[in-house]
């Protein structure tokens, strides 16, 4: 059984990669990129705030470019596992394939064989 240390790791390892994947994912939305818009016209109504909204832009900022470069790491790392995946399933179908091909250009060959002697196969040839 692992430690309790070591199970907090992974606990936190697992909610730091949820929070970091759907904050990146928020981040990327329409709607956020609205609300950021609208934030960035805020010095236009309200002038005498302007210093509070870039104290409070900063902060933004300084939190949200990590967390983005995170999550964006993590989302690229589980398309490269989801992409590999796929790789590996279409490469186990191509095999099968080949040797479905295979066999039929035995079969083929066999028929063409039986053609060129001008005679039909003595037993009966299995799909």
């Amino acid at each position: 059984m692992p430690s309790i240390p070591a199970m907090l790791r992974g606990t936190t390892a697992r909610f730091n990669e949820s929070f970091a994947r759907r904050a990146t994912l928020v981040f990327g939305t329409v709607w956020m990129f609205y609300l950021l818009t609208a934030y960035g016209l805020l010095p236009l109504l309200l002038p005498a705030a302007i210093n509070q909204l870039l104290y409070w832009s900063n902060c933004v900022q300084l939190i949200a470019l990590p967390l983005l470069m995170v999550g964006t790491n993590i989302l690229g790392r589980d398309s490269e596992r989801r992409a590999l995946e796929t790789h590996d399933a279409v490469m186990e179908e191509l095999l099968l394939l080949r040797q479905s091909h295979e066999a039929q250009q035995e079969k083929i060959a066999e028929l063409h064989a039986f053609h060129i002697q001008g005679r039909l196969p003595d037993r009966e040839i299995k799909p």
